[in-house]
Formats: C-alpha cells, structure tokens, sequence
C-alpha cells in the first residue's frame, strides 16, 4: 500500500472541515470521498482521486482562495463534485438495516 502521509494527513483533513462550517453540501461530499479514501475494497486509482481531491480541499492557495466569502468554497465543492461523479460506482454501500 502506498503512504500518502505527504500529500494529505487525517489532521489536516479535519482542521479544513472545523474551517468551513455552514457548507453541508460541500462536507457531505468531502466525508464521503473520505471514507472512499480509507476503504480497503476502493481500487488504487480512485484512492489516487481522493487524495488529489482531498489535497486540494486542504489547501488554502488553489483557484479562488478560500478566506473569499461564499465563492472562496466554490472552486472546492466544484472538484468535490467532479470526483464523486467519476468515482460513485465506487462508493461504499449503505448497510442496511435488520
């Protein structure tokens, strides 16, 4: 398995969640590439997409900085959005309920 302990840390992940409270669209989809990401069945390639995705969250110089009042978050719900599109076929099923 390879470490991408460089290029995201659980730490980091949870600090920018703390930072963007009030943006339930943009932590849902966040939390869900997340669990993605450390999910053992989720192939190579799409763990490649989340910490790219996820790394891109997390840091504060991307294409619309992210202290910009309501567009700052924009650029980062895009990415998020364009991610789970490629990656919903592999989103961990909901377990149901007894």
């Amino acid at each position: 398995m390879t470490d991408h302990s460089g290029a995201y840390s659980e730490r980091a992940f949870k600090a920018k969640l703390t930072n963007i409270a009030g943006l339930d669209k943009l932590i849902d989809a966040a939390k869900q590439i997340h669990a993605l990401l450390r999910d053992p069945q989720t192939p190579i390639w799409v763990k490649g997409l989340c910490v790219a995705v996820l790394g891109y969250l997390i840091v504060p110089t991307d294409v619309v900085a992210d202290f910009i009042p309501v567009l700052g978050y924009s650029d980062d719900l895009a990415a998020l959005t364009a991610a789970l599109a490629t990656i919903v076929t592999h989103l961990p099923k909901p377990e149901a309920a007894d």
